[in-house]
């Protein structure tokens, strides 16, 4: 899902608008125009859990290239 700000085309910055409802595979399911709009839809959790399987991130790490550093701990040990 993307949402827009608020149009105002008086403004410094003019937002394009479209706020976009996108489903997990990346299709647009609806978009909106430039006035305010409201945009309600269904949510099929079955449709999160296949894309979630059929692309296994978590599975694909490469713990042996790179590793996670936390630097508010390292921080805290060097003073």
């Amino acid at each position: 899902q993307t949402c827009s700000p608020a149009r105002d085309p008086r403004g410094g910055y003019v937002a394009w608008g479209h706020s976009t409802l996108v489903g997990p595979f990346g299709q647009v399911l609806a978009t909106t125009e430039h006035e305010e709009t409201t945009i309600i839809a269904e949510i099929d959790y079955s449709q999160i859990d296949l894309r979630r399987t059929n692309l296994p991130l978590g599975k694909q790490k490469r713990g042996d290239l790179y590793q996670l550093v936390d630097i508010q701990r390292l921080k805290s040990q060097s003073t």
